[in-house]
């Protein structure tokens, strides 16, 4: 009796929402980033003559499992109750993995294969990634059965843009820097140009690192000659890594790129100089980070007024 009249005055005096409380199933990082727009320039000659700047306010709420996301992205734009956000989900139906990303403009659905015995891993159709086996064997796990998400950004991380997949760069696990021995060896694309497309083009992807594994170099290029992708390590020290990165697509858009990463704060930043070939303007700008919140939510889809408090949040 005495055990029981004891038991009883714990629950009276000890307060009754610590029982109640459960664990919030989602993740939310909020992320603020400023572009700095540098103006458009012909024969080197500057356009328009200040710069201007915007603030893009990112909200990515990730579940538990990291195999959904919903993203909010506001350009200096009023805050709209109306506002869908846009979803990714990565599933599984025996063998093969869907990625799936809807925004405000497209749709993009891409399958996913692993051959275990070849250590590949199929991207869409055509796209194929060989990689070492301790890479491999991480990837298989993380992706292949856990369906995380940010590992599969960081190991796309080149080539999202192709894939329609920019958006979720910046929550990017960036696993593979934090491992020696994560290589991908080599890989094999093709894509239909966008201006012909029944013309088919069949690219290789070298792949080479420093001798602490980190990417030091990575090439795409053509069966013809033809370089979409050249990206080369400029510096690496305690885990913040600066990259310079020159795409041409198709000859029309030209872009030379200096990025860095900071694995230890999760901060992508870009200096941009982009070149439109058929109007001869060039433009430049940089995105730099101003700040980074990550914390629990109990919500995957939020009204403005969560909205709003997660922007006035210090």
């Amino acid at each position: 009796m005495k055990n029981l009249t004891y038991l009883l005055l714990i629950l009276l005096t000890f307060p009754v929402k610590t029982f109640a409380q459960a664990p919030k199933p989602y993740t939310i990082t909020y992320i603020v980033n400023k572009t700095i727009d540098k103006g458009e320039y012909a024969d080197d000659r500057r356009i328009d003559k200040k710069d201007k700047i915007s603030t893009s306010k990112l909200i990515y709420i990730l579940n538990a499992k990291k195999d959904s996301i919903s993203f909010y992205d506001f350009n200096d734009a009023p805050i709209s109750e109306k506002k869908a956000p846009n979803l990714c989900t990565l599933m599984k139906n025996q063998n093969i993995l869907s990625l799936n990303y809807k925004n405000e403009s497209y749709n993009t659905k891409l399958n996913i294969v692993f051959n275990d015995n070849e250590k590949t891993i199929l991207i869409g159709d055509k796209d194929v990634f060989y990689l070492n086996d301790s890479y491999y064997k991480y990837i298989r796990k993380s992706i292949g059965d856990n369906l995380n998400i940010p590992d599969l950004i960081d190991f796309l991380e080149d080539f999202l843009t192709g894939y329609n997949l920019d958006d979720l760069k910046y929550i990017s696990s960036y696993e593979k820097y934090k491992h020696q021995d994560f290589k991908i060896v080599k890989g094999y694309m093709e894509s239909y140009r966008t201006q012909a497309s029944d013309y088919l083009d069949k690219w290789n992807v070298k792949f080479s690192y420093n001798e602490a594994g980190i990417p030091k170099y990575i090439l795409k290029e053509s069966t013809e000659g033809d370089q979409e992708i050249e990206k080369k390590l400029v510096s690496s020290q305690k885990g913040v890594f600066k990259y310079t990165m020159h795409t041409n697509a198709e000859s029309r858009l030209i872009t030379d790129t200096e990025i860095l990463i900071d694995r230890n704060k999760n901060r992508y930043e870009e200096k941009v100089i982009a070149f439109q070939v058929g109007l001869g303007k060039e433009t430049r700008y940089e995105i730099k980070r101003i700040s980074y919140k990550s914390f629990p939510s109990g919500e995957f889809i939020l009204t403005s007024g969560n909205i709003s408090k997660i922007m006035s949040s210090k």
